[in-house]
């Protein structure tokens, strides 16, 4: 099935004639007759009925031209709707979140919501490796760190400070960490998703990044469980500034080690593709970077 043979089927029965659906169409006499002749030959029909005088359709023809019409009335239709997708948010946007982030993003997914009531969510969250999760097909993955899969498209959204924190409570009875060392005197909470049995965490020290092995005292896979330890006084946990910035602010949380320190990361959008991006992808990548600018910068 040739849509453009229909069409252009559809053109020489509205105009009468080879010579004025020519005219109409741009396209030669001859090869309006070619086209014509090679889609009865490829039907087994005959559509017209050709004399020297005058074009007319068989019986066979009439009902071929009803159908071809409707079709190709659908498929103007379908292709006005499908770029239209590509303006106006629709169907269902799928999200993955990690679980680090989920409590700062969310407030950008009710946003979405209410500003496009018609668009269906699935948002889906936990924690682990990146390519762990490259095998579900979610429209925008969120993760800090780049893609490992080449074929996938990574937009910066957000740069992500980290430090070290811990209660009031535990820094009086513990003390700050005056050097990396330090964390061997010291209750950890490691939020780990990594398969090693060693585990390390950076710090900045004397104009050099040094890398501590640590044991963890608790080890967990969910941050928001670490988060509530520390907040517990139970030990020292690694916390992103958006995650720490309120709590420090309500005093309770205060930073665990004794030097200044830049530990950062870049928060990334992943998807599929960079020429054919939804409206639905690129307006909540777009409200989710404006949001955490005007929130952490």
């Amino acid at each position: 099935m040739n849509l453009e043979d229909m069409d252009l089927f559809v053109q020489l029965a509205k105009h009468g004639s080879f010579t004025k659906a020519a005219d109409a169409t741009d396209i030669p006499k001859s090869t309006i007759s070619r086209r014509i002749t090679n889609l009865e030959k490829h039907l087994g029909v005959q559509l017209l009925a050709r004399t020297t005088r005058k074009l007319s359709l068989t019986e066979v023809g009439e009902n071929y031209l009803q159908g071809c019409q409707s079709l190709i009335e659908q498929a103007k239709r379908l292709e006005q709707d499908t770029q239209q997708q590509n303006d106006e948010p629709s169907g269902t946007l799928s999200i993955f979140i990690p679980n680090t982030l989920l409590r700062v993003f969310w407030p950008v997914v009710i946003e979405m919501i209410n500003d496009y009531p018609e668009l269906k969510f699935e948002a889906f969250s936990s924690e682990g490796r990146q390519e762990d999760q490259t095998t579900t097909r979610y429209d925008i993955m969120f993760h800090v760190d780049e893609p490992k899969d080449s074929s996938l498209i990574a937009r910066r959204v957000s740069i992500v400070e980290y430090d070290y924190y811990a209660s009031p409570a535990y820094i009086a009875k513990h003390g700050l960490l005056q050097q990396p060392s330090d964390v061997e005197k010291h209750q950890i909470i490691f939020n780990s998703v990594s398969q090693s049995p060693v585990h390390f965490w950076r710090f900045d020290y004397q104009g050099e990044i040094v890398q501590q092995a640590i044991s963890p005292f608790f080890s967990v896979q969910n941050p928001e469980l670490g988060l509530d330890l520390c907040l517990q006084d139970k030990g020292i946990a690694l916390v992103p500034h958006m995650l720490s910035k309120e709590l420090v602010q309500q005093g309770k949380l205060v930073k665990a080690y004794a030097h200044p320190q830049q530990l950062s990361g870049y928060i990334y959008a992943i998807y599929h593709s960079r020429k054919f991006l939804p409206a639905k992808v690129r307006i909540f990548i777009d409200k989710l970077q404006r949001f955490l600018e005007a929130k952490f910068n």
